[in-house]
């Protein structure tokens, strides 16, 4: 009977030592209950997460070598220097943590896509997504929105600033109480890398420039071009137009810019094509800088069908125009669903206090009529191919 006793005594006793190396080997377990490393073994947790790599498949062709400057005059990064491995995933699962998103302005098919990319790649790493506005490209609104959005105290700004200036007061709410702030395609004047944001995440504007250049100088036979550019302190875009005018002048040296501004695409693009082909009636070709459709409408409504507009952005409305022998002549696009995964995972390190890239670009390209499927599954992703541009591209 003693030694029934004392055998169960001691199997109380290794259990009770064995204990600790089973829930170790469970993972550790934080406060919300969840287990860091769960489900992963403990020799996996040094790798690549797969899914990082696998998202980006199909981008390689179109990453090539740049030669430009951040706004800052920083070095940009390809993505693929981006990763994260699986313990660090799950460590960022683990940590309960939460973002909101600041939108600038709405672009149909292109915010879904960048919208689909962040929210797909922020609940990959567990983290929950509170609430999100967008400005409408008005800096008073952005600011209002952002003091709406820091009331639910997230853990994680996500913001497409409407300018460089406004901005800064802005975002200097979400500085000051140590939030971590990732940008997409523009930067607050002053804000330091690893101190005030984590990164900025965007497009390859050289490429865009040059590509959205090239087109217009095919398009024009008569020598003068329309140059309608966004009259906003907004690097990225202030930056591509100067690529295209350059890319212009040293194509065509005796070519006939004639330019005009727009800060609200909605209202200003329609209105800066018809002044210009109004005023200059040669004019035989239109560069926007972004959302052709305006222009596209008032070359239709002066009845100017050999007027040919130049542009990025894929969306439905510029497809179906080019498709159907519209004013639309070229589109230029940029991974876009890929540039909003990038703005996740770049949440993913500020979470981990992990250094990021500062300035970090996604892959551009022609999108043709023989391409189109192809760009938009690459650009888009989560957006279905539309079957209104199914039924033109037979």
């Amino acid at each position: 009977m003693r030694k029934k006793r004392q055998a169960t005594v001691l199997m109380l006793l290794a259990l009770l030592v064995l204990a600790p190396c089973v829930l170790m080997a469970g993972g550790q377990t934080d406060k919300g209950g969840k287990k860091e490393g769960a489900g992963v073994s403990a020799g996996d947790l040094a790798k690549v997460d797969p899914w990082i790599v696998e998202v980006r498949e199909g981008l390689e062709k179109y990453r090539g070598t740049f030669n430009f400057k951040g706004p800052n005059g920083q070095t940009p990064t390809w993505d693929t220097e981006l990763v994260l491995t699986l313990g660090e995933v799950e460590k960022i699962k683990s940590g309960n943590y939460t973002a909101v998103i600041s939108w600038h302005g709405s672009q149909g098919e292109y915010t879904d896509a960048l919208g689909g990319g962040i929210k797909d790649g922020l609940k990959h790493l567990g983290i929950r997504l509170l609430g999100e506005a967008s400005a409408e490209f008005d800096p008073a609104k952005q600011k209002s929105d952002v003091e709406n959005l820091m009331a639910m105290n997230p853990d994680v700004v996500i913001s497409l600033p409407t300018d460089s200036v406004t901005s800064v007061q802005t975002f200097k709410p979400v500085v000051e109480k140590g939030k971590k702030l990732v940008l997409i395609s523009n930067q607050p004047q002053g804000y330091a890398h690893g101190k005030d944001f984590v990164g900025l995440s965007t497009s390859m504007p050289q490429d865009q420039g040059k590509f959205m250049a090239e087109a217009v100088l095919k398009a024009t036979k008569s020598g003068e071009v329309g140059f309608i550019y966004f009259d906003a302190d907004f690097w990225i875009v202030n930056y591509i137009d100067g690529v295209v005018e350059e890319t212009l002048r040293q194509g065509k040296p005796n070519l006939k810019i004639y330019k005009k501004g727009f800060a609200n695409p909605a209202t200003d693009i329609e209105n800066s094509a018809l002044a210009i082909l109004q005023t200059n009636p040669k004019v035989d070709a239109l560069y926007v800088s972004f959302s052709a459709m305006g222009a596209a409408i008032a070359c239709e409504s002066l009845s100017r069908k050999d007027v040919k507009v130049v542009s990025q952005g894929l969306d439905k409305p510029y497809m179906q125009n080019m498709l159907s022998g519209g004013n639309i002549y070229a589109i230029i696009t940029d991974s876009t669903y890929n540039i909003g995964v990038n703005t996740a995972l770049m949440a993913g390190y500020g979470v981990l206090d992990k250094p990021a890239p500062e300035y970090l670009i996604s892959p551009s390209a022609t999108v043709t009529k023989q391409n189109l499927r192809e760009m938009w599954k690459l650009a888009f992703r989560v957006v279905p191919f539309p079957p209104e541009l199914e039924a033109l591209m037979k």
